[in-house]
């Protein structure tokens, strides 16, 4: 039987700490028996192979771009079954200039206010489907950055949070945290959370990233 395999790219911007931020994870994705490789560069896209006997990509990336064949070569393994996961910028606040890896990840950073905001994590008690991720874990609070997203309907909805009124809004707007998406034949998940390494220690945000791991690799 063939072992499973995951691959975390991570790097850009150093504030998103993507080594720490990751290096919460790759235990865990261990302990679900997969293999994990870990590349400093969004080069390992130039490997269509390598991309299609991978089972997860962990893509920790924040301000980065794509080349023209990196992005074709990610979204074709997604498509053909290669699950797609990550938090935050590292995953949205990222290749804004690449149109098919916007669409297949499904949102988008715009903005978020200004410092740390406390909010609430509204997590849907019966979504649609794929309530495993989010199972047993209530509403719960944080505080962190508050990021304004833009997504579509064709995304899960696991959990919201709301941003109070501003200057230009004069009513509350509810935001999307955590969705899953299907891409071709493979799962998408993101997570708007996880700033620094200790949003992703407070333990519901650990168990729905590590859980949302795991749905989205390959079985």
């Amino acid at each position: 039987m063939r072992a499973r395999k995951a691959l975390v790219v991570r790097g850009g911007w150093e504030g998103h700490d993507p080594v720490g931020c990751t290096e919460l994870f790759r235990p865990r994705l261990q302990r679900a028996g997969l293999e994990v490789t870990v590349s400093e560069s969004p080069s390992v896209y130039d490997d269509a192979d390598l991309l299609a006997a991978t089972d997860l990509v962990v893509h920790c990336w924040s301000g980065g771009e794509l080349t023209a064949r990196q992005e074709a070569n990610l979204v074709a393994a997604v498509e053909a079954g290669t699950g797609f996961a990550g938090w935050h910028g590292g995953i949205i606040g990222t290749n804004v200039g690449n149109p098919r890896y916007l669409r297949m990840v499904g949102g988008r950073f715009l903005w978020h206010p200004e410092g740390f905001q406390e909010f609430t994590v509204r997590v849907d008690p019966s979504p649609g489907r794929d309530g495993e991720i989010t199972e047993g874990i209530g509403d719960y609070d944080v505080v962190t950055e508050h990021y304004w997203v833009l997504s579509d309907a064709l995304n899960t909805v696991l959990a919201t949070s709301v941003l109070a009124p501003g200057d230009q809004w004069h009513e509350p707007v509810a935001f999307p945290v955590v969705w899953t998406r299907r891409w071709g034949a493979g799962r998408v998940f993101v997570c708007t959370l996880g700033h620094r390494a200790a949003d992703l220690k407070v333990p519901q945000t650990a168990r729905i990233v590590t859980r949302g791991l795991e749905w989205a690799a390959r079985p």
